[in-house]
């Protein structure tokens, strides 16, 4: 096992690839070479190509098959086209080791407006170390951005029921039964987590729905997860909860030593 505080996504998904459930709602990863890009292409049609440690939607590319070839885009803006999946491998690549880059099937993301979107789920423990949940929001892609994180591609932060009823058009009831599902699904990730060695005191986890409505998981943020973003909603409830649990922690922490 790697660090046991800050551990790569490559680390994350095998753990959570050998949990008996949680294994189902990650999109299939492996390490990226030539080989991999071009099966998962053929398979997938359009994948994301992550840096193993990079966070916050930094360097994430989207490559995707064209009649003529292959096409990327960085981020956010323009696509780039390819004709080789040569060509599009090296680009992609862009001089770092192999097995520093994952490639990942892409999940056609439900849009709000034609923006995707993802959910951030705050897990923290209290004062007693016990795991609470403090809050969820949707983060919504900016124009042209293949990323849902909001400082890297300008988009902006809403309310689950918000996203969730201008995307797919669920009724209260519907809404409610995902959000008991993404919490359920985010105390087993990170119980899971805990338990396989994993130290954390706040957990960051982000999922996508797909247009279909099934839950994915993004990513498990263990250590220092951002929760700015819970500010930027007109509801503070969320962000007040989530500064009290850390507050809460933090005291616990200093009387105990």
């Amino acid at each position: 096992m790697g660090s046991t505080w800050d551990p790569s996504k490559w680390e994350i998904h095998r753990l959570y690839s050998r949990h008996p459930s949680l294994y189902k709602l990650l999109p299939q990863t492996t390490l990226l070479s030539i080989n991999s890009l071009s099966e998962y292409l053929d398979k997938y049609h359009s994948v994301y190509i992550k840096g193993k440690r990079e966070h916050t939607g930094l360097g994430i590319i989207k490559a995707w098959k064209t009649d003529d070839g292959y096409r990327f885009v960085k981020v956010k803006g323009e696509p780039v086209d390819v004709r080789s999946i040569e060509d599009l491998y090296h680009k992609l690549k862009d001089g770092r080791r192999g097995n520093s880059v994952l490639v990942q099937r892409a999940i056609d993301l439900a849009h709000i407006k034609e923006r995707p979107f993802s959910i951030r789920v705050m897990l923290m423990r209290d004062g007693k170390e016990k795991w609470q949940y403090a809050g969820m929001l949707a983060k919504v892609a900016g124009e042209r951005s293949i990323v849902t994180n909001v400082r890297r591609g300008g988009g902006y932060a809403t309310t689950i029921e918000d996203a969730l009823a201008k995307s797919l058009g669920y009724d209260h009831e519907r809404i409610e039964s995902v959000k008991r599902e993404l919490i359920d699904n985010s105390y087993k990730l990170i119980r899971y987590a805990t338990k396989s060695d994993y130290r954390t005191h706040e957990s960051g986890l982000d999922f996508g729905i797909d247009y279909k409505g099934k839950i994915w998981v993004i990513e498990v943020n263990l250590a220092y997860p951002s929760y700015e973003l819970f500010n930027r909603l007109e509801d503070k409830k969320y962000y007040r909860r989530i500064k009290s649990l850390a507050a809460a922690y933090q005291k616990s922490r200093t009387r105990s030593r």
